[in-house]
């Protein structure tokens, strides 16, 4: 009985252990999206994402993202840093969640974590998903990557960090749940989520942003 304990609690210790989603040396493991046809203020000498100081950058410019090879992530809890790097006019992006299905656009299906400033920790429904018991601004048709949208607002006020300084973001996502933290503090949580299972990504979308130290929990 007591080696069977001890091997559940061992087993227990390992499904509870972070993994680093990115390496902080290069984008291995990851696959960039473009969408060329809402290239925002693209400059063709400047790279969409790389690594600097051991950070996934982006300019924001083409729409699009940068999403994990894996497309199997079901419950787990993903927390990274974010910061603005470069003003913008602007400045936009998110985290992407259970993403299932690409459409060609910089919206892909899946249920994205808001980082716009004026909105952050807002939860999206997009490129048709569901999210049970909010009403989408319109229908969705697979040739409108801005149609079909349900928004879940967030339920606190932004604990976002003056422009330049790094904040902690932290993702729960178990079963049809989904809960975020902004620097500690309990920014939302969102119930109804539908699809089961998807990859991870990082948004392009105007706004010039890094992450760092990006670690996934399954469980």
């Amino acid at each position: 009985m007591k080696a069977s304990i001890l091997t559940i609690v061992v087993l227990l210790e390992a499904v509870a252990t972070a993994t680093e989603l990115f390496n902080s040396k290069d984008l291995t493991g990851w696959t960039s999206i473009a969408d060329h046809n809402a290239t925002g203020n693209y400059c063709a000498n400047e790279p969409t994402w790389h690594v600097a100081n051991g950070a996934i950058r982006t300019t924001g410019t083409p729409f699009g993202y940068l999403r994990t090879k894996r497309a199997d992530f079901t419950n787990f809890k993903l927390e990274l840093e974010y910061r603005w790097w470069r003003k913008t006019e602007n400045p936009n992006s998110g985290i992407f969640l259970r993403l299932a299905d690409e459409n060609g656009s910089f919206i892909p299906k899946c249920y994205e974590n808001q980082l716009q400033p004026a909105s952050v920790c807002s939860l999206f429904a997009l490129g048709g998903s569901i999210l049970e018991g909010v009403v989408p601004r319109n229908p969705y048709t697979p040739n409108d990557a801005l149609s079909g949208i349900a928004a879940a607002p967030a339920k606190a006020p932004s604990a976002e960090k003056p422009f330049g300084e790094w904040n902690k973001l932290e993702l729960t996502v178990k079963d049809d749940e989904v809960t975020s933290y902004l620097n500690g503090v309990l920014m939302n949580q969102v119930k109804g989520v539908k699809t089961p299972k998807g990859a991870i990504a990082l948004q392009s979308e105007g706004g010039a942003i890094e992450f760092r130290d990006v670690k996934i929990t399954n469980f």
